[in-house]
């Protein structure tokens, strides 16, 4: 299968996948709020599936042209939009149609290595092996537009005063805007939309006391690798697999973004004795970060998705750590601890639009209704870390979102009915980098904010909370 035609393909898998009956939200704490036995289809689950048919460069390809498209996916459809005839703008096409044009649109303009017209031909060709015969002259119009007038339509964007001009620049849906304007000033809120639509980069987390021995192997293998000066986290060049890290099978590194390597060491430093609970323990890689980083710590783990409870076992045992984690498979509003936890994580189900970048999907399966969603779920998990803490106990509230309603607001609800929780300063090792990058923004006014300053991480929100 080749790279276009692989792309068109993926691009099907996820429409499918949203427009299906448990289409959900993106991010991690998202998925794990869905029914058991529900799934949906990512890019990089529906790309590895195509791993096997496709030679590496056609894959690449693939990737590149899947991603380029659901970074920017409401853009590319203005920028094609302006070229059409119709007034009605594509909402008359076919699913096929759109999908050809969003993949030429957003190949011609972003992917600047590939020659333009080898695309625009592989997707007329593709049109005329699927029986779409009549749509080829207004496909191949249309794109041709959009070669000769499409870059200066995206600086036009780029540039705009307009807001809602400048969030089809960044990738955020339009929909969220409200939401970005109620979270941040103006000028931080043009700052962001500078910094979303930066292609990511893969981190790694080694083990405790390993990064040298790390970046040792990285570079045997021929793989860029520099120490972060953030944190202990190991940067690399470019995206990686984790079957493609040196020793990650005996628990050396794990593949884990910067920002999520600094809100889990929170945790860590947050620790004194007793039993961790990790309230929505996904696939454990924060559990597991913590518990490497304090040897004499127990944690129990509670995830409602089955898939993600075995991934948290797997990832316990390649860790070494498993005989200090208890996981348990079901619902964090009804499960019971063994005893009163003195640190709850609460990685909370969110948006995900500090990791938008990265998983560019899932903000296209939101929207207001699920947003709401969402919002109430994170108050009630909270209330619930806060009534199963043992006194004097803290609580780590963490969302990968940079949205107001799902974290001070959230915060500041339930603080609102427990006057015996106070917030307490995030205990952050290193204010900023040593090559000056201040990823750390205080929040308004309960919490922090960990921006995506580099391509090596997301944005989380962290609230540390004391039970008196």
């Amino acid at each position: 299968m080749r790279g276009i035609e692989g792309a068109l393909h993926v691009l099907e898998q996820i429409r499918a996948s949203r427009e299906g009956p448990f289409a959900s939200a993106g991010g991690r704490g998202a998925a794990s709020c869905r029914p058991a036995g529900t799934s949906a289809s990512f890019a990089s689950e529906a790309l590895r599936k195509l791993g096997g048919e496709m030679s590496p460069g056609d894959l690449t390809l693939a990737s590149s042209l899947v991603y380029a498209v659901l970074r920017r996916q409401e853009m590319w459809r203005a920028v094609y939009g302006k070229f059409l005839r119709d007034s009605r703008g594509d909402a008359s096409l076919p699913p096929l149609i759109r999908d050809c044009l969003l993949v030429g649109t957003a190949g011609l303009l972003e992917l600047r290595h590939f020659a333009g017209g080898v695309l625009v031909n592989g997707l007329l060709d593709h049109l005329k092996s699927h029986s779409q015969k009549r749509w080829v002259p207004l496909v191949n119009a249309v794109l041709h537009n959009v070669g000769e007038r499409g870059v200066a339509r995206v600086e036009a964007l780029r540039r705009s005063p307009a807001a809602e001009e400048r969030a089809l620049w960044a990738g955020i849906p339009v929909w969220s805007l409200p939401a970005w304007t109620r979270t941040w000033q103006r000028a931080d809120l043009n700052r962001l939309f500078d910094l979303l639509p930066q292609p990511p980069l893969s981190a790694l987390r080694p083990a405790p006391g390993k990064r040298d021995e790390l970046l040792e192997a990285l570079r045997e293998r021929g793989m860029e690798a520099e120490p972060s000066p953030l944190s202990e986290a190991v940067h690399l060049s470019s995206t990686v697999l984790p079957t493609d890290v040196p020793g990650f099978e005996r628990g050396l590194a794990t593949l884990q973004t910067e920002g999520s390597i600094l809100a889990a060491s929170l945790g860590a430093r947050l620790y004194r004795e007793g039993l961790i609970l990790d309230l929505c323990s996904g696939r454990g890689v924060k559990g597991g970060q913590v518990l490497q980083m304090c040897p004499e710590a127990r944690l129990e783990g509670w995830e409602l998705s089955e898939g993600r409870h075995r991934s948290a076992l797997r990832e316990m045992k390649r860790l070494g750590v498993e005989g200090r984690a208890a996981l348990r498979q079901g619902s964090a509003l009804e499960l019971e601890p063994s005893e009163p936890p003195s640190l709850v994580l609460l990685d909370a189900p969110c948006s995900g639009s500090g990791t938008w970048c990265r998983k560019p999907e899932s903000k296209w399966r939101l929207n207001w209704e699920r947003f709401d969603r969402l919002a109430a779920a994170q108050r009630s998990l909270l209330e619930r870390a806060v009534a199963l803490c043992a006194p004097r106990g803290i609580i780590l509230y963490i969302t990968c979102s940079l949205l107001r309603q799902e974290n001070e607001s959230v915060v500041a609800e339930v603080l609102a009915g427990h006057p015996e929780c106070a917030e307490l300063p995030a205990p952050w090792e290193n204010g900023q980098g040593s090559d000056g990058v201040k990823p750390f923004r205080r929040g308004r006014p309960w919490g922090t904010y960990i921006w995506p300053e580099t391509p090596w991480l997301d944005g989380f929100y962290c609230a540390v909370i004391i039970k008196r």
